[in-house]
């Protein structure tokens, strides 16, 4: 299979690196170390559920509840780290639906994006762009589209303090933060229900992981502001603990157990207090094609 058909497989099979549902997944899986030569193809599958939900969404308009997530995440390298395509595609289906189309799509998220990666002493800085599109396939109502720029800085202490590893088990603790912004929005909303206009987002990953990595925490916050209201103060925060299990003898299955609630963090809004939260299961399978 060439190299243009595989890409078209990634992004007709799948969806991300999983942190919850940020559906914009880190390139590269957020990993600092320099692990790509020339052109490579990398990536990973998810396959999600809802165990208990009353208020996520499952389509842009918010309507519906989310049950299942069928995702996918592909970097295409191009120049090592220094020139990437990241590509996520996210499938949300509505338990509310019957019979078998609880199971079948109701939601589809295309993202895509170019990305550059370079080392900075123990982490990596990440700069790049976005483009995503949210919709419906079952009405015509509640798309959301954006363009984005971005920066982000990638950590691992154990890179820098050997000794942490040891005291981990051969563990790590490492993360993101970003910074974006919204250069393109007329549609991507500020809050979880579906007000303002997002304008910036701060965003925050720390994992704390034991054992060579086979179990760890995780913690994840990203906040929007308004460009309307107060461009620079968030007025959402999405807050996402989880815990990950990786299987022994097979490091690229993951298994991630997470709550995820999205929430206002002023009063404005056209419905002041609206949270939408969830606790899912996730099962991702990290590849490298080449």
């Amino acid at each position: 299979m060439g190299f243009t058909a595989l890409i078209c497989a990634v992004v007709l099979l799948g969806p991300s690196r999983a942190r919850a549902l940020d559906k914009q997944g880190s390139a590269h899986g957020g990993g600092v170390a320099e692990d790509t030569v020339g052109r490579a193809l990398s990536g990973s599958l998810l396959l999600g559920a809802a165990l208990h939900n009353r208020s996520y969404a499952a389509r842009p308009d918010n309507s519906g509840l989310a049950l299942m997530r069928y995702a996918g995440h592909a970097d295409v390298d191009l120049v090592d780290r220094k020139l990437s395509i990241p590509i996520d595609v996210n499938l949300l289906s509505d338990r509310e639906r019957t019979g078998g189309r609880k199971l079948s799509p109701c939601e589809l998220d295309l993202i895509v994006g170019l990305t550059s990666t370079w080392s900075a002493g123990s982490g990596a800085v990440e700069f790049g762009s976005r483009i995503e599109h949210d919709r419906a396939l079952d009405r015509s109502p509640g798309a959301q589209s954006y363009g984005d720029v971005r920066a982000r800085y990638l950590f691992s202490l154990a890179r820098s303090f050997p000794g942490l590893a040891r005291a981990l088990a051969d563990g790590d603790v490492r993360g993101w933060g970003t910074l974006g912004w919204f250069a393109y929005n007329r549609s991507y909303f500020a809050r979880p229900d579906n007000s303002g206009l997002a304008f910036l987002r701060y965003a925050l990953h720390a994992e704390v992981s034991l054992w060579g990595g086979r179990i760890a925490l995780a913690l994840d916050g990203t906040s929007f502001t308004d460009r309307h209201e107060n461009p620079l103060r968030p007025s959402e925060l999405d807050l996402t603990p989880e815990i990950i299990v990786r299987l022994p003898g097979i490091s690229d299955v993951e298994l991630h157990l997470a709550c995820e609630r999205d929430m206002p963090v002023d009063s404005r809004g056209t419905t002041p207090g609206y949270v939408q939260q969830f606790w899912y299961a996730t099962l991702g399978w990290n590849f490298r094609a080449f």
